[in-house]
């Protein structure tokens, strides 16, 4: 009789504390399962809990979606099929086209596949069919009803084909995204990517961080009628020919409202596209990021491109992305000259620019002209100032805080005005 009654009181004990669980205020309730929101487990369990709870969870765990041509491909298809409702917590979706068994790129002109130029041992040849291969697949894990997708934001492609088939297989599902971000595509012509491009009119932030396409070859795809997107937000990564891009981007005016530029300058060639783009530009620019990655002189790069900030008169903040590190420097004691910066500063032509951001690694700090960074800063030029960022990468090394005082004691005038701030990147950076 005594263990019924205990069992019973367990049962009345456990119901009270799911309902007291339950009943928390919808406030606090949600704040504990947004701070859960990187813990998948403990998002699972929280949906569990009881009904209240659950269109909290699926907002966390359903927000991003990946999907490749494995398993989670087919997996998202019969979620939506199962559970429809589910499609209206996604709004970041990533598109993986990747396969083990892929035959992309190999070289066999007998069946129309067409080399790819390239350095280094042949390359494989892309045919017409891996278009219709990726088509197929698209259309068989993208649901039926297109408005299902219709609040997904923000969009990432890697390691698809860029052609007509794909473009009218995605157009439907996402033509409301604002953020596209491509990665690893390639396109059997440039046209063929400005009309993928067209295909999301409402497109705001445009990311490309590798994406080919055939040199000299016809734009084989149809013209769009549809609108170019206005975008505000456009990042070219050193892995895009940025000319061809660029002056599309100027003859069409679709960089007109464009007021945050992140670039990687990948040589001569890149950065007078991107001198291009910043004097099309002109006080419009608000936000830029610039680096170089695989160059020789940045600073003769800079002289011969006209690469400067004169014309962007609007700017209100610069990030210098300056690390140098690479496998066949970290042995070595020598540094590439780092002037280009200090180049580069010297032609900043805004009075509205508050904030300068220079990222770097701690083993490439002596290679900065510090000084003469000293005495640009001092400008007139530079008078609203309000922030000088020293984001310094240690690498996973022992920081050494003598590095960054360095800074301060050679930087004396930047350091008076009180504008100086550290960020310090790493593992074992903690505490600083």
């Amino acid at each position: 009789m005594s263990k019924r009654m205990s069992d019973g009181h367990e049962r009345l004990s456990e119901r009270v504390s799911r309902a007291q669980i339950c009943n928390l205020p919808c406030e606090l309730r949600d704040t504990v399962i947004d701070l859960l929101h990187t813990d998948h487990g403990s998002l699972k369990a929280c949906s569990l809990t009881c009904r209240a709870w659950l269109p909290r969870a699926r907002y966390h765990l359903f927000r991003t979606i990946s999907i490749d041509r494995g398993r989670t491909g087919d997996a998202f298809a019969h979620l939506l099929r199962s559970s429809p409702t589910i499609s209206t917590h996604i709004q970041d979706v990533e598109i993986n086209g990747s396969q083990s068994q892929s035959n992309w790129w190999t070289t066999d002109h007998r069946k129309g596949m067409f080399p790819w130029p390239t350095l280094g041992p042949p390359t494989r040849g892309h045919t017409e069919t891996d278009l219709t291969e990726a088509d197929t697949w698209l259309r068989r894990i993208l649901p039926e009803d297109t408005h299902l997708l219709a609040k997904v934001k923000s969009l990432r492609i890697s390691a698809l084909p860029l052609g007509g088939t794909l473009t009218v297989a995605l157009q439907p599902h996402f033509e409301n995204v604002k953020v596209l971000s491509v990665d690893g595509c390639k396109a059997l012509a440039f046209g063929d990517f400005i009309t993928f491009l067209r295909a999301f009119p409402h497109l705001e932030s445009l990311h490309l961080l590798a994406i080919q396409w055939l040199p000299g070859r016809s734009h084989q795809s149809e013209e769009c009628a549809k609108s170019l997107p206005r975008m505000r937000s456009l990042e070219l990564s050193h892995k895009v020919d940025a000319a061809p891009f660029v002056s599309w981007l100027i003859d069409e005016e679709a960089h007109s409202e464009v007021t945050s530029l992140n670039c990687s300058v990948s040589g001569q060639k890149c950065a007078s596209a991107i001198s291009q783009l910043l004097k099309a530009l002109g006080p419009t620019l608000r936000r830029f990021v610039v680096g170089f990655r695989e160059t020789g002189d940045g600073a003769d790069v800079l002289r011969k491109s006209a690469l400067e900030l004169t014309h962007s008169t609007g700017l209100r903040s610069l990030r210098i992305q300056c690390s140098t590190a690479s496998s066949t420097l970290l042995q070595s004691s020598y540094r590439p000259s780092l002037s280009w910066i200090v180049i580069l500063l010297a032609t900043a032509n805004s009075s509205l620019l508050k904030e300068l951001t220079i990222s770097i690694s701690a083993s490439d700090l002596c290679a900065l002209n510090m000084e003469g960074l000293d005495v640009v800063l001092s400008h007139v030029r530079y008078g609203g100032l309000e922030r000088v960022i020293f984001e310094i990468d240690f690498q996973k090394q022992p920081m050494d805080r003598s590095q960054i005082s360095r800074v301060s004691t050679r930087m004396v005038a930047v350091w008076r005005r009180g504008l100086l701030r550290f960020v310090v990147v790493g593992t074992d950076a903690n505490g600083f």
